[in-house]
């Protein structure tokens, strides 16, 4: 029976006009899987009647230096869950790539050499759940490229090079989880997000974001975790997270913020977490900006005449904030009016 099928699939790649002395066709991870020149012709189950028993199958193509995909390379496997063709070569991904996967949720394309992303390239996956693209050549999104992931929950795409414009994710409104750390991202355009009413999950870290516009985070009344971490933010605006009444976590750690004034995490009356350790805060720090948040835990937390401030909330009056050493609370000295 197997022998039967590395015969047919050997027939079919000739027949798309492939000689079969450049075909390899090998089993790998379960797999009869042939390319040739590293094209990825067609992907076939060693053991057919094994997977009618999984409920969720998985393809496993990773490594194997896959230059391009043919035309229903995957008929032969149409019921997979999971397709992990990370660590390959893959510049392009083209419209006809995933031709027949229609049950696939999780489709894992991290580590190609990835730069254009065909309109409808995903049309196709009406079950796809999480989409990752991280470390690849991805310069910027359209709105074209997310046609038939109405559903999608999670979209990572860390170490690229996109830059953000508006309405750039619109089609995905079911999106939770939308990690863009590691981007180069110098700007965050309002408008950037729109379409997003459910994320609950935004990553914006390792960035060079040096000022946020105070409308930017508009629309994202969902949003449980913000991360802005190791950018190069000054200052942020009054009222920038004033829409964000259901956030739990934000991370501001590794900036350059030399001052927090009273208004600068206004609506944030709910956090639990914030972090702002590795920033300088020299300048000015006005209490009054945690006097709302009752139930904050701020890492790594604040001295005042060598005490570590317990309830932060509970404390009146401007400092000047000193960052001694990683990790450390800032050492902070009141400033006399």
């Amino acid at each position: 029976m197997c022998f039967l099928l590395l015969v047919y699939l050997l027939l079919s790649v000739t027949a798309q006009d492939v000689s079969t002395e450049e075909v390899d066709c090998q089993v790998y991870n379960h797999l009869y899987v042939c390319l040739a020149n590293g094209v990825l012709h067609s992907v076939a189950f060693e053991d057919v009647n094994a997977v009618q028993t999984i409920e969720d199958i998985e393809l496993h193509l990773e490594g194997l230096g896959i230059v391009d995909i043919a035309k229903d390379a995957f008929l032969e496997v149409s019921n997979s869950s999971a397709l992990y063709i990370r660590d390959n070569q893959l510049s392009t991904v083209c419209k006809h790539y995933f031709t027949g996967l229609d049950q696939l949720a999780y489709l894992d394309m991290k580590n190609n050499t990835i730069g254009e992303i065909e309109d409808g390239a995903f049309a196709k996956l009406h079950s796809l759940e999480t989409l990752l693209l991280d470390y690849n050549n991805v310069t910027a999104f359209r709105p074209g490229m997310w046609k038939g992931l109405s559903d999608l929950h999670e979209l990572y795409a860390t170490n690229n090079n996109v830059a953000l414009k508006r309405n750039m994710f619109r089609g995905l409104r079911h999106l939770e989880t939308l990690a863009l750390d590691s981007n180069h991202i110098a700007e965050v355009p309002v408008g950037a997000f729109n379409g997003l009413p459910h994320i609950d999950l935004l990553y914006l870290s390792r960035n060079k974001i040096s000022s946020l516009q105070p409308e930017v985070f508009r629309g994202l009344s969902d949003i449980n975790e913000l991360d802005l971490g190791k950018n190069r933010l000054k200052s942020v605006s009054g009222g920038m997270f004033r829409h964000l009444k259901n956030l739990n976590s934000l991370w501001l750690n590794g900036n350059q913020i030399v001052i927090l004034k009273a208004d600068t995490f206004e609506g944030l009356d709910n956090l639990s977490l914030l972090f702002l350790n590795g920033n300088e805060l020299l300048r000015l720090v006005d209490m009054s900006a945690f006097a709302k948040m009752k139930n904050v835990t701020i890492d790594p937390g604040f001295k005042i005449a060598g005490a570590t401030v317990e309830n932060v909330c509970k404390v009146q009056g401007r400092f000047r904030c000193n960052h001694v050493a990683n990790q450390s609370p800032y050492e902070c000295t009141k400033i006399e009016s």
